[in-house]
């Protein structure tokens, strides 16, 4: 009786995909569509309240042990004069406070590894990501190789941004 039942349920799909087909093409341009739409209303954005007042830099980090005194001796004192800076740890806020700073983080870090992050606005309209999450680690455990690079890729954009 279970093989009939899949057989059954086989042949209904089977009849119903080429009904469903187009509705899925069509959601997924749909969704397609409402992305590129919002990742251009984000930069577009980003641009005239940020970048355009020589800020194209968001950083966020939290209030970790593993990273938040080093970011705040080494890393803040050279960007934060050009740089949206946001603390994951006060996040709570950040819909009150910062509600576009909060859609173009969420929008453009993604979900892999994201704190800390620098999202570099590029004089052409491309955010570069750079995530130091696994440089951190990496320093914890004695190894500063990939916290020297992330920084040293960060400084060098914010270099080439002015």
């Amino acid at each position: 009786m279970k093989r009939f039942n899949d057989i059954f349920a086989l042949a209904i799909l089977l009849l119903l995909l080429p009904l469903l087909l187009p509705l899925l093409i069509i959601v997924g341009l749909l969704i397609l569509l409402w992305h590129l739409v919002l990742s251009l209303v984000l930069r577009v954005w980003f641009w005239r309240a940020h970048a355009i007042r020589d800020r194209p830099l968001m950083f966020v980090y939290s209030e970790s042990p593993n990273w938040q005194t080093y970011i705040e001796a080494n890393i803040l004192p050279r960007i934060s004069s050009r740089a949206v800076v946001l603390n994951w740890s006060q996040r709570r806020l950040w819909s009150a406070q910062s509600p576009w700073e909060e859609r173009y983080f969420y929008h453009f870090a993604g979900d892999h590894p994201f704190n800390p992050l620098a999202l570099v606005f590029r004089p052409n309209g491309r955010i570069r990501v750079i995530r130091f999450h696994k440089a951190f680690i990496d320093y914890k455990h004695g190894k500063a190789a990939a916290l020297r690079a992330a920084e040293a890729e960060l400084f060098s954009l914010m270099d080439v941004a002015s």
